[in-house]
């Protein structure tokens, strides 16, 4: 059975068909849940890019090394030096990854 039961109709001048249409994809919803959304005061956010999602996923994988470097320090209370060599080397590199494509934007 229908969950919603009550039809709207609106019209849109193609501008704002175009916008709507946009907004909605960027956001990842449906025009229709998009709407919704909007009624109901939510503030739609787009979807991150795959190249976000990318950075994303690398930086919880040095998160996650650095982190079983940090227990494995933490028990044998020192660090061997290829783990402090990727710590100094993958944290640096990664920001410098990121600034490139933040500023190449611009």
């Amino acid at each position: 059975m229908r969950r919603r039961t009550i039809k709207k109709q609106l019209w849109l001048d193609t501008n704002e068909n175009k916008l709507l249409k946009q907004k909605a994809d960027k956001s990842g919803l449906t025009e229709s849940e998009f709407l919704r959304s909007c009624i109901k005061g939510y503030k739609v956010k787009e979807q991150p890019t795959e190249e976000i999602k990318t950075f994303q996923r690398e930086i919880s994988g040095i998160a996650n090394n650095i982190n079983q470097i940090a227990r494995v320090v933490n028990v044998a209370r020192c660090i061997k030096d290829e783990d402090l060599e990727y710590i100094k080397k993958t944290i640096p590199q990664f920001i410098l990854k990121f600034q490139k494509k933040v500023y190449s934007r611009e």
